[in-house]
């Protein structure tokens, strides 16, 4: 069974800095027994690609460059020449079945530097052209595994607009889901199984779609942690054995969370979800007009930083209409799902106008299948990721704004527990006394 070991720490607990010396030592063991073993070093972003190969020029990482205008045939290639490569998520989700054997027999560790997209919509299809690949027999469901195939039988030498479609049935990255048939794009598990060992770096994994991915496809995972000191080095700890008290309570020192009348915007009434993206659709120019002045007073009256300094996030889609004076520059901008980057370190106040939930057929997906997506712990490691990319990370003092009762709150539960164990515990008694 495959070897996938999580470990789940706070941010700036040291996970990256740990499985940099682990690469390191694997490296050296490898060198001194004459066995290769190479690695592949996935991360969010190309800063991140840097990093890494800076820090461990011994290894040589390679990051795979266009080749007849994709990159991934330079991966696939770096593979099969036995090479460290060091790549982002999105070229890590291209892969195709050419680099399996690679891997296979390359004797190859993964390292996933925040957690994949595993399970999406997908969306790169439209109608017409759905109906002509049913209609003429191109494609098929696999009865089984709900997997959409390509018709190899009748079309296998096909070559055209829809190769790309082609390419992602005959790698198994999309499955067709309910009575709706929504199409759901996959990534496929034979690709981590084909890995010697696989760990992943991350926080509150409890809460992501990947767990809910493993799990789903019967594949178990090993849970650990990281905990010590720069200077002195950082060692893997069993999860359930792991403080935040100490990295919280200087949290709570430095963050100030905005409480009054500016919130009022944001209070549940009824079955309404506000600063959902659903809720958000539904405002009209008045509607999101108050909300821009709430933002506005925010950082007018109460952060009263310089707009140089101010950060807001919101859905993409609502970004035009609720951009506001002090913070409509395009660097005060953080998209939602931002994670791993010191781009906004300088930023001292925050308007988080959003309210996470997973995708309503994904959320299903799962449930079909037994798997609970804990949607409360995925919104809040979804926040987190983001506020944390403010001058928080420096040690200074930040100002949020979190008008959503419903995020507000579970941040304030997350900065009184001392670990996610008793954070688990604790949204759940919250959510059956809201119930």
């Amino acid at each position: 069974m495959q070897n996938i070991t999580v470990f789940d720490s706070i941010m700036g607990s040291g996970k990256t800095s740990h499985i940099i010396e682990l690469m390191r030592q694997s490296h050296l063991k490898a060198m001194f027994n004459g066995t290769p073993h190479q690695f592949v070093y996935v991360t969010p972003l190309l800063d991140e690609v840097d990093r890494v190969k800076d820090a461990l020029p011994e290894m040589k990482f390679k990051d795979p460059k266009p080749v007849h205008g994709k990159k991934y045939f330079h991966f696939e290639q770096l593979l099969d020449d036995r090479e460290n490569i060091a790549t982002t998520h999105e070229l890590f989700k291209r892969l195709t079945h050419k680099a399996y054997d690679h891997i296979s027999s390359g004797n190859y560790t993964l390292v996933i530097d925040e957690v994949l997209t595993c399970c999406d919509i997908f969306s790169d299809l439209k109608e017409a052209d759905r109906k002509t690949l049913f209609d003429t027999g191109m494609v098929y469901i696999e009865e089984d595994t709900r997997r959409l195939r390509w018709n190899h039988d009748d079309h296998g030498e096909y070559a055209g607009r829809f190769e790309d479609i082609k390419n992602l049935c005959d790698n198994g990255n999309l499955c067709v889901y309910g009575d709706s048939q929504v199409i759901i794009w996959q990534f496929p598990i034979e690709f981590l199984q084909c890995f010697d060992q696989v760990y992943i770096l991350t926080y509150l994994f409890e809460g992501s779609p990947m767990r809910s991915y493993l799990e789903a496809e019967g594949v178990s995972f090993k849970m650990m942690a990281v905990e010590g000191e720069r200077d002195k080095g950082f060692t893997p700890v069993d999860w359930w054995s792991q403080s935040e008290a100490a990295t919280k309570a200087k949290i709570k020192k430095l963050v100030t969370v905005y409480e009054g009348p500016l919130n009022d915007i944001g209070a549940k009434k009824g079955k309404a979800q506000p600063f959902s993206k659903g809720w958000l659709n539904r405002q009209d120019k008045r509607g999101m007009a108050a909300i821009r002045a709430k933002a506005e007073t925010f950082f007018k009256t109460k952060a009263e930083t310089p707009s140089s300094e101010n950060s807001w996030a919101t859905f993409s889609d609502h970004k035009k209409a609720l951009k506001g004076k002090g913070y409509s520059h395009s660097k005060c901008w953080i998209p939602l799902n931002t994670k791993a980057t010191n781009q906004y370190a300088h930023k001292r106040s925050m308007a988080y106008l959003s309210n996470r939930f997973a995708l309503p057929p994904i959320k299903r997906f799962f449930e079909d299948q037994g798997i609970d997506m804990s949607e409360d712990i995925y919104a809040l490691s979804e926040m987190i990721q983001v506020l944390w990319r403010t001058a928080i990370r420096n040690d200074e003092p930040v100002m949020f704004y979190i008008p959503s009762e419903r995020m507000r709150g579970l941040f304030h539960l997350w900065l009184s527990t001392a670990n996610t164990t008793q954070l688990i515990r604790a949204v759940g008694q919250h959510k059956s006394k809201a119930a």
